[in-house]
């Protein structure tokens, strides 16, 4: 049974199936989601649970942020109670790492990080890791080095399996590109009122690609005709093609077969053997 994405994007949600079992389960929905970036206003600070409650927009549950999870939002570098590193009516930035269940707000981090097709960013993190899921020594030193030296001062990078065999300028222009997101976000924050939403993935497509797609995928399932057209256009991006208006099958060295649900195939292109 080969390896495939579904996605309902109808639905927001996802997941994908390897002999006919479910690996991982996204489901996109609901007013704060995680990964989601707000500008909050600090209501409490429990210094019983080193913990604080955070207004992100929901008039019904506030979003709970422990101290251990506060990252750049203290107020002091020093260790104390957490009243002594958050105020009432503090302002914060905030993402979202757990989504809400039930009475329970969202768990928050101050922690930011923004991931890419091949990177992630971590503004006010430090130095660069790479994913345990790289084997191959050389490529491991390549990235490494490469990381090292583009990485913005004063943040962190994380390198992602997909970076590998990637050429350097496309993993640059990932960079690139998120720096220009978080730029985006810090001006935001300083001229929004809070509380508010500043970043969500809403491109729920793109999301789901970025996070699952791999080079042993060679199927993805998709509810609509604009979503193959989608699909196929990410696809061609990431293997350096240019996108075009009109596009009747993926790019040459991406093996995957598009299919709607519950209907014919299109695009079909059979993985190699």
């Amino acid at each position: 049974m080969p390896k495939q994405i579904i996605i309902a994007e109808q639905h927001h949600i996802a997941a994908v199936f390897w002999e006919d079992q479910i690996q991982e389960l996204v489901v996109a929905t609901g007013n704060q989601q995680v990964s989601d970036i707000f500008l909050g206003v600090v209501e409490n600070v429990i210094p019983g649970i080193d913990a604080a409650f955070v207004n992100i927009g929901d008039a019904e549950r506030n979003g709970f942020i422990h101290v251990t999870d506060l990252g750049p939002l203290r107020l002091k570098r020093s260790a104390g109670a957490i009243t002594e590193l958050l105020t009432p009516q503090q302002k914060v930035l905030v993402q979202v790492m757990k989504e809400p269940t039930g009475n329970k707000g969202p768990r928050l981090t101050g922690n930011i990080s923004l991931p890419g097709r091949y990177i992630v960013l971590m503004p006010h993190g430090k130095g660069v890791n790479l994913s345990r899921r790289m084997r191959n020594d050389d490529e491991r030193s390549r990235l490494r080095a490469l990381a090292i030296l583009i990485k913005p001062a004063g943040m962190g990078l994380l390198v992602r399996t997909e970076a590998e065999g990637k050429a350097e300028e496309a993993i640059m222009e990932d960079l690139e590109s998120l720096q220009k997101q978080w730029e985006s976000i810090q001006v935001q924050a300083t001229s929004t009122r809070a509380p508010s939403l500043l970043n969500r993935d809403d491109d729920f497509i793109q999301k789901v690609l970025r996070d699952m797609y791999s080079a042993d995928v060679n199927r993805i399932v998709v509810d609509n005709p604009n979503s193959v057209k989608r699909v196929k256009q990410h696809l061609m991006n990431w293997s350096g093609g240019r996108p075009r208006r009109s596009i009747n099958r993926p790019p040459s060295g991406v093996h995957v077969r598009l299919r709607l649900f519950p209907g014919q195939c299109c695009g079909q292109r059979s993985p190699k053997t």
